[in-house]
């Protein structure tokens, strides 16, 4: 019964679901499995026909693609309030990309059949996820364009910038990024190599635009780190 409610709870006070009414709220709360997750963990894999609609309450995951040439891509980052995997929820076609639990963290699953019946019952909701997926289809495709016309200096000031939204911490007149990512997933994360991520770094701290404390990053003139990421 804790369970559930913990589960209630954490349904109301996503952002997706703020215009709801309770008794929608309850229905979807039936509709819904959760449970623990553990850093590393897996959630699904490339190539996969997992067919399940996630709701991340609590935590941190990455999604990462594998490409042709034998690289690995994180193509998003995101903290507890996130939803994916909703494509193959509603289009049952192999997953072109796979989900890692990197923070210790609650998640909710629902079911293609129960998503897709949730979308008819729930006023607003399927209108709600539309435009949840052109967000994240538009935010996708900057970051393809990045990839493409950015330096790996201009590449590093933005995934700073976007990380701050969802892991900003204020730490002494700047901002701590409070997720703990290695050098190669900041790689990975601007199509870069560790050796050139890690140069790259050391430059930006010398300049004394970031500094390091343990293994987070700390983002000393966010107005020095916009002007490099324009």
């Amino acid at each position: 019964m804790a369970q559930d409610k913990t589960k209630l709870w954490y349904l109301k006070n996503l952002d997706m679901f703020s215009h709801l009414r309770e008794e929608d709220i309850n229905t979807i709360d039936k509709y819904t499995n959760m449970r623990e997750v553990k850093k590393k963990e897996k959630l699904y894999f490339q190539g996969s026909h997992d067919d399940h609609f996630y709701i991340l309450k609590k935590g941190s995951v990455k999604i990462t693609k594998h490409t042709p040439q034998g690289n690995d891509i994180i193509l998003d980052i995101f903290s507890g309030g996130t939803i994916f995997g909703e494509m193959s929820a509603l289009d049952p076609v192999e997953k072109d990309e796979s989900a890692e639990v990197i923070e210790d963290g609650l998640i909710c699953t629902l079911k293609k059949g129960d998503f897709e019946r949730l979308m008819q019952i729930v006023p607003g909701l399927e209108i709600k996820i539309t435009k949840m997926m052109g967000l994240k289809h538009r935010k996708i495709e900057n970051r393809l364009l990045e990839l493409l016309f950015c330096s790996v200096e201009q590449r590093l000031a933005k995934t700073f910038l976007r990380l701050l939204d969802d892991f900003g911490v204020p730490n002494n007149g700047g901002y701590l990024l409070k997720i703990k990512l290695t050098h190669k997933d900041y790689a990975d994360l601007i199509g870069s190599t560790r050796e050139t991520v890690t140069a790259t770094l050391n430059n930006l701290k010398n300049e004394g635009l970031i500094d390091f404390e343990e293994k987070y990053v700390v983002l000393s003139s966010i107005e020095k780190v916009r002007t490099i990421a324009q």
